[in-house]
């Protein structure tokens, strides 16, 4: 039998074993990609002590990654703690009620900044959906809107900048540094932002919101807390990003979770010690728990399919096609295909082939387009994360196929802006000296 014939039967029984254990042993994403590894590794020969070794090493391929969540998590959760949150929602509405198309669209990336900052974007849902919900409602969306808008803003709070998981995972898996991505991913990131909300709710503003009613339907925040104590910690986080930046051979690189720690402990200080730390702890442990097994899992995947030959079997068939029958692809398997795995996996098992196909252009720009289309597999079924979070948080109680024809023109929008910065991702290379 032929290598290509036995690389291919190894990924029918790599993808028979993933729905198995999905449907009929009702295991999590993360322990169905972890079976789907074993029976890679075990079907291609290799030793029992030869297959541990594989499953372990790539368990840490994503390492710096997982910190990332955590630290960053860890910063948000106690901004949240200490009422921090809150009191930037209170600011917006007390600040922008009579303008509610800015506050519209500086609601979407109130949902998009802690997802921008931790990396999933159900951390800007979590941490915001519910005071937004209540403020879109207030400004007459329908419910199911508001399920879309939430949605909208956690994906695209996964692919906005600093920390895009998606494209740290496919960089990694290239041996390429995330460096050079924050100003194309935020030059993308905005026009998109902007569209979603106003394509959601512009219609349906009939004129200011009610300030005090809004108001009242947000959580008190502490006295203590100033506008200085709010901001503070945030601050600190920005600087340190833009001073490594700015002088290289001054400050040494710090690393983004030792950032995020650094606006944590600031955070921390700035509410007074009336943060139980460990209760913190404990609360984001499990918050990325579910997040950061998916990538420990996918690591230990994607270790085995470079070492059975499913991935080169990928990279193979990518680079041989014709260039439009791969760009097709790559839509089809990103966006839709994409639904089973989730964004993090679909970077990691589609697109660092894809990528490696698309050496031929603009490297950065490549992976932010494939980082795109990633994003929108967080919205389309049978898992759909953000998506049903979303309709949770907003209590919605339409159908989901409700949800997906209110959220097909933005989520389209998302998609085809991914697909084109794949097709003319040299074209945008100058993306990346906009700074």
């Amino acid at each position: 039998m032929s290598d290509t014939a036995t690389a291919c039967l190894l990924v029918a029984a790599m993808v028979a074993a993933f729905g198995a254990a999905m449907r009929f042993g009702r295991l999590s994403d993360a322990l169905a990609i972890l079976v789907s590894a074993v029976v890679g590794i075990v079907l291609a020969g290799f030793g029992p002590v030869e297959s541990l070794r594989h499953l372990v090493d790539g368990s840490f391929t994503f390492l710096p990654i997982v910190l990332i969540i955590f630290a960053a998590q860890i910063f948000i959760n106690i901004q949240k703690a200490s009422g921090a949150l809150n009191a930037t929602v209170r600011d917006l509405v007390t600040h922008f009620h009579a303008y509610p198309r800015v506050l519209l669209v500086l609601l979407m990336f109130l949902v998009i900044l802690p997802g921008a900052l931790t990396g999933p974007g159900a951390a800007g849902q979590f941490a915001f959906g519910s005071l937004v919900s209540s403020l879109l409602m207030l400004m007459g969306i329908p419910r199911v809107k508001v399920a879309s808008f939430i949605a909208m803003g956690g994906t695209i709070g996964i692919f906005a900048p600093p920390v895009n998981i998606p494209a740290m995972i496919i960089a990694a898996g290239i041996n390429m540094p995330y460096i050079g991505f924050f100003w194309p991913l935020l030059i993308l990131t905005v026009p998109l932002a902007v569209y979603s909300a106003l394509h959601l709710g512009l219609r349906h503003i009939r004129g200011p919101l009610d300030r005090d009613a809004a108001l009242a339907t947000l959580p008190a925040v502490p006295a203590h807390m100033t506008t200085l104590r709010v901001y503070l910690p945030l601050a600190v986080v920005v600087a340190l990003m833009l001073l490594v930046r700015a002088f290289p051979h001054v400050i040494p690189p710090l690393g983004i979770p030792l950032m995020f720690l650094a606006g944590g402990a600031a955070a921390f200080v700035a509410a007074g010690a009336r943060v139980d730390l460990i209760q913190v702890a404990r609360d984001t442990f499990r918050e990325t728990l579910e997040v950061n097994a998916i990538l420990i899992a996918v690591g230990a995947l994607v270790q085995v399919m470079a070492a059975n030959g499913v991935r080169g079997l990928f990279v193979i068939s990518s680079i041989s096609v014709p260039v439009y029958v791969l760009y097709a692809a790559i839509f089809v398997v990103c966006v839709f295909l994409g639904g089973v795995l989730g964004p993090f996996a679909v970077a990691s098992v589609f697109g660092i082939p894809f990528m490696l196909a698309l050496l031929g252009r603009d490297p950065i720009m490549a992976t932010v387009a494939l980082s795109l289309l990633a994003c929108v597999s967080s919205v389309t079924p049978p898992t759909a994360i953000l998506g049903k979070s979303a309709m949770i948080l907003a209590d919605c109680r339409d159908s989901y196929w409700s949800f997906l024809r209110v959220s097909t023109v933005p989520t389209l929008a998302i998609a085809v802006v991914g697909i084109a910065a794949v097709i003319y991702a040299n074209a945008l290379g100058v993306l990346r000296f906009a700074w």
